[in-house]
């Protein structure tokens, strides 16, 4: 059983230091409970994966900025050990975005000690900062399409993702007592994120994002991811330039830059992947919408060695990451939303 600690002012070092010195500085999992001149709190979550360095630097010119904060500011501290050693998570750990809806591990139980002390803190609205190891536009992703997620949402980027699985994040089990948001900074240590994500931050610390203050629905484009693409977690990844004449004989070869389609419309009949048809046991892409049934033949048939887009879709997520991709997925599919107003 991990304990949960409050801390009640930053620790020494903590606005200067880097992400992979903050096992040395807090030690395990915390949370910083900063007051403000309100005791509604802004809640934030950083470092859920080790090697996503945006919400530490974010933060740390937050509180620079504001010395004297107008609210009172809560920060859970994720994967410190995983952040020393420059990794989304260690091999053994589970993933820290996805322990928030309960389960028998340790960090499930420090997962509801965490919620069970933000919900006492009258939260006003939560942010959760991450990073991708891909290339993606600053997006930020909703589990409710609510007019004040999407006020909050909408500060960060016009460009948001409404999606209700994964369930077990952070920011959706935060959205039970406040609106709750997850950005997406694109690369860790681009100052644009960094940026971006403060200001967020800033306008959360001092705003209380009332409904009427989203008066159009016009300038945001909305997606709403409907599948996930994952391969088994000991598959040998490559990747090649001409994935259709590629010599390599790992389990999956994909192209050289496919994380720049992230976002973008991939025509019907684009080669997505080859699949090594050699191996004694073939590995397959596996696509998944949020009831977990297998959709992989809507999406995709193989030609050849090759998996060939049957249709047009939008991807997100995908990176050239291999631990990424057999420790979480490929990435996502998604479709646009329609919004009114």
């Amino acid at each position: 059983m991990v304990e949960l600690r409050v801390r009640k002012s930053l620790p020494e070092g903590f606005l200067y230091c880097r992400a992979s010195e903050l096992y040395r500085l807090v030690g395990e999992p915390c949370l910083i409970h900063l007051r403000g001149r309100s005791d509604k709190a802004l809640i934030v979550s950083i470092l859920l994966h080790g090697n996503e360095t945006t919400g530490l630097s974010a933060l740390q010119q937050l509180l620079k900025r504001n010395p004297e904060l107008p609210r009172d500011l809560v920060i859970f501290v994720g994967n410190t050990r995983a952040a020393a050693e420059g990794l989304r998570r260690l091999d053994g750990q589970p993933d820290f975005n996805r322990i928030w809806a309960g389960g028998e591990l340790k960090e499930h139980a420090l997962a509801q000690e965490v919620l069970d002390y933000v919900a006492s803190c009258q939260p006003i609205a939560a942010i959760d900062i991450h990073n991708n190891t891909g290339r993606n536009p600053l997006y930020a992703c909703i589990n409710h399409v609510d007019r004040r997620f999407l006020t909050l949402a909408r500060r960060f980027s016009e460009t948001i993702v409404f999606f209700t699985e994964p369930h077990q994040i952070f920011a959706n089990n935060m959205a039970r007592y406040c609106p709750a948001v997850t950005l997406e900074c694109g690369q860790p240590g681009e100052q644009a994120g960094i940026e971006q994500a403060s200001q967020t931050l800033e306008f959360a610390l001092t705003n209380d994002f009332a409904e009427s203050q989203l008066t159009s629905t016009n300038e945001i484009e909305l997606f709403h991811t409907v599948a996930r693409m994952t391969v088994p977690p000991d598959s040998r990844i490559a990747f090649d330039n001409d994935i259709a004449n590629s010599a390599t004989t790992a389990d999956f070869t994909f192209p050289q830059a496919f994380d720049a389609w992230n976002f973008q419309v991939l025509p019907e009949g684009t080669p997505f992947a080859k699949v090594n048809l050699n191996n004694d046991q073939a590995r397959t892409l596996c696509v998944r919408n949020d009831a977990g049934r297998n959709i992989t033949d809507k999406y995709f048939r193989l030609e050849k060695a090759c998996l060939v887009t049957r249709k047009a879709f939008s991807p997100t997520m995908l990176t050239l990451d291999e631990r990424v991709i057999r420790q979480d997925c490929v990435g996502y599919i998604m479709e646009r939303y329609p919004l009114s107003g």
